[in-house]
């Protein structure tokens, strides 16, 4: 039984990589018949911590994917870009809905980038509220992207 962490995460960059990995569930299934005993809920965290976000296919499918760039501020409007990302704004907050799984990197990205304007971020698996500093609009600071 293999067991360590970071040798399972990158088990999960070579499936995701390699291999049209849709669904948690998917990735379970596919560590598992290598050699792994994880559990969706191990999967999940490993997702999150790993940033993986979830991309559209041809087919108007998704599949998870690894952001290909090491620039936070390119992560970010590759996330804001992806089909199914809707943002809204009032006063000095934006909402952002995105693919399930993109939360998290969406964060992770908006706080690398390190904005004068961001007050804080809060997320789940599928969304991320940005709250502004108060003299900031959040329709102006989306005007950016």
């Amino acid at each position: 039984m293999k067991q360590s962490k970071v040798e399972r995460q990158e088990a999960i960059r070579e499936l995701v990589e390699t291999a049209d990995i849709r669904r948690q569930e998917d990735l379970v299934a596919a560590l598992n018949a290598t050699g792994w005993q994880v559990t969706q809920a191990t999967i999940s965290r490993d997702i999150s911590e790993m940033q993986l976000i979830k991309v559209p296919q041809n087919d108007g499918s998704f599949r998870y994917a690894i952001m290909e760039s090491d620039s936070s501020l390119d992560q970010l409007k590759a996330i804001l870009n992806e089909t199914g990302t809707k943002v809204a704004t009032q006063n000095n907050l934006v909402f952002i809905d995105v693919l399930p799984g993109s939360g998290p990197a969406l964060k992770t990205a908006i706080m690398a980038v390190d904005f004068q304007e961001v007050f804080g971020t809060m997320s789940d698996d599928a969304s991320v509220l940005i709250i502004l500093k108060t003299d900031v609009q959040g329709e102006t600071f989306m005007q950016q992207f």
